[in-house]
């Protein structure tokens, strides 16, 4: 377990193409999607928190702090990612969205070894699918960087990274990092 990680939830997506309010509480296999990331990472880090966008209450039933994001309008994952930036005080945060029930049990480990054999400040697993952007592992020292990319209109978390020196991590199981967001990618996490 690292303890010089915090992980970060991301969970304040709009949930549209789902269809439902809030797709971190949809079950799967028993039990609500977040539930499985969380026991995912809990063996990994020590410290988990929920990035949410205004629907803190949906979350209280975790029993996990929460970082609010900090503007009121929906400007996506880098938002949540930026927040947290600028709450966490752990020298790495390790990102993963609230809806990838099936994350590897040592992402952590695997990616933190990268940063460290190849001096760089971000990591981000890559499978045959591509980047799995909202997976990354990243310094803190990243946030003056991001609050100007930010600030000047930047949105994609791909656009972000390609401007630092970053690390990517191949997996060859892309079950790991498949993402949730239909109700037909919630039948194919079954398989």
């Amino acid at each position: 377990m690292n303890h010089s990680v915090t992980v970060v939830i991301l969970a304040g997506g709009q949930s549209k193409r789902m269809q439902v309010q809030n797709k971190a509480t949809i079950l799967f296999k028993g039990k609500p999607l977040i539930t499985h990331v969380i026991d995912r990472m809990k063996t990994q880090a020590k410290h988990i928190v929920i990035n949410t966008h205004r629907n803190q209450k949906d979350f209280e039933i975790f029993h996990l702090p929460l970082i609010d994001d900090i503007l009121d309008i929906q400007e996506g994952p880098l938002l949540g990612i930026l927040t947290s930036l600028q709450a966490i005080k752990t020298d790495w945060i390790q990102f993963v969205p609230c809806d990838t029930p099936n994350l590897p049990n040592d992402l952590i480990a695997i990616l933190m070894k990268e940063v460290e054999a190849e001096k760089t400040l971000v990591a981000v697993p890559e499978t045959s699918d591509g980047l799995q952007s909202t997976c990354l592992l990243c310094h803190s020292s990243t946030l003056n960087n991001l609050q100007i990319f930010f600030n000047q209109g930047g949105r994609k978390i791909e656009d972000w990274i390609r401007q630092l020196a970053f690390s990517t991590v191949q997996f060859n199981d892309v079950s790991q990092f498949l993402n949730v967001n239909t109700q037909e990618e919630l039948k194919k996490a079954y398989s």
